[in-house]
C-alpha cells in the first residue's frame, strides 16, 4: 500500500507540473484580438447613437470584441518538443456587458513529459471567465473563480478547483505594434487545489496545493511583419519576443511542501493580424525549443 501511495504521490507531481504547464499554455498563449467596433443600429439618431456606439465599443475590453469570441467557438493546437501537448479550446455561453464579457471556457489537453516515455496527463477544465475593461485607458482584467480541474495520469487521478486572475493578459489589441515597439510587461496570478486518488480508487491519497502561482511576462519586443507558413497556410504575422518566468510559490504535496524552482522561458509568439490570433508560439528554455501551433481556429458565426 505504502509503494501505491508513494507511486501515487509521484505520478501525481509530474501530473501537476504537467497541468501547470499546460494550463499555463493554454491560457497565456490565448492571443489578444484585433479591436472590432460594434454595430451602429439602424434607425433615428444616427449621429447619437453612433456616438454612444463607438463609446461603449472603445470601454468594453477588446478580446470580448474578437470575430472569434462567440459560443462554440473552438481554437486546437498542438506541441513538439521536451512537453508534447494538445490541447483544444472552447468557448460557450457567451455574455456581452458595456464594460466586457463572461464565457465558460473549455480547456481539454494531453500533455506528457517526453523523457519519461510515459502516457500523457489528461486534463479536463472548466472556467467561468469574467473580462472587463472599465474604462478606455485602462487595462483588460481576467478572472475565474472555482474552475473544475478533473486529471488523470499514469497511476492517478486528480479532482480538484483552480482560479487564475490577471491584468492586460490579453493586451495586444490596439496597441502600437510597430517594428521596434516595445510593449509593457504583464503578471498573471493563478492557483490549484487538487485531491490524488489512485487509479480506480475513492480514497484520496494525497492532496497539492499551489496557492500563489504566477506567470509574469517580461517587456515584449515587436518585430517586423513578415510572411510565414502556419499550419493554417502562409499567413503575414508579426513577432513579439518576451521572457517569461513562471514560479509555482509554496507548492504542498501532502502537507509537506516542495520547493520548486521558478521557470525562464524565452517566447516569441507570432501574432497574425488577419486571422486576429497567434498561430505559432516558439519556447526557449535553455537549450531546448519547443513550438506551438495552432492547428485550428474555428468559429460559430450564428452564435452571439
Amino acid at each position: 500500500m505504502k509503494r501505491k501511495v508513494q507511486q501515487s504521490r509521484r505520478a501525481g507531481l509530474v501530473a501537476f507540473t504537467v497541468l501547470t504547464a499546460g494550463l499555463s499554455v493554454a491560457l497565456s498563449a490565448v492571443p489578444p484580438a484585433s479591436a472590432q467596433g460594434m454595430a451602429v443600429l439602424p434607425g433615428t439618431g444616427g449621429v447619437a447613437q453612433a456616438a454612444a456606439s463607438q463609446a461603449q465599443a472603445a470601454a468594453a475590453a477588446v478580446l470580448c470584441n474578437a470575430p472569434w469570441f462567440r459560443s462554440g467557438s473552438h481554437v486546437q493546437m498542438e506541441g513538439d518538443g521536451v512537453m508534447p501537448m494538445s490541447i483544444r479550446m472552447t468557448l460557450r455561453d457567451v455574455v456581452r456587458s458595456p464594460s466586457g464579457c463572461r464565457a465558460q471556457l473549455e480547456v481539454n489537453s494531453k500533455s506528457a513529459l517526453s523523457a519519461l516515455m510515459g502516457p500523457p496527463v489528461i486534463t479536463n477544465q472548466v472556467h467561468e471567465v469574467v473580462i472587463e475593461r472599465g474604462a478606455p485607458e485602462a487595462q483588460t482584467s481576467i478572472e475565474s473563480q472555482h474552475a473544475v480541474i478533473n486529471a488523470r495520469a499514469r497511476y492517478a487521478r486528480m479532482y480538484g478547483e483552480a482560479a487564475f486572475r490577471g491584468k492586460g493578459v490579453f493586451n495586444y489589441a490596439g496597441l502600437d505594434l510597430r517594428e521596434g515597439t516595445t510593449l509593457e510587461g504583464e503578471t498573471f496570478e493563478s492557483s490549484v487545489s487538487l485531491k490524488v486518488y489512485p487509479l480506480g480508487a475513492d480514497e484520496a491519497v494525497s492532496t497539492m496545493d499551489a496557492q500563489r502561482a504566477t506567470i509574469h511576462i517580461g517587456s515584449r519586443h515587436v518585430g517586423k511583419r513578415q510572411l510565414i507558413d502556419t499550419l493554417m497556410g502562409r499567413k503575414e504575422c508579426q513577432p513579439i519576443s518576451y521572457e517569461k518566468r513562471t514560479s509555482l510559490g509554496q507548492l504542498m504535496i501532502g502537507g509537506e511542501l516542495v520547493q520548486a524552482e521558478p521557470t525562464v522561458m524565452h517566447v516569441t509568439d507570432w501574432y497574425c493580424p488577419a486571422d486576429a490570433f497567434v498561430l505559432r508560439t516558439e519556447v526557449r528554455q535553455g537549450d531546448k525549443v519547443q513550438r506551438v501551433d495552432v492547428t485550428a481556429l474555428e468559429r460559430d458565426t450564428q452564435a452571439p
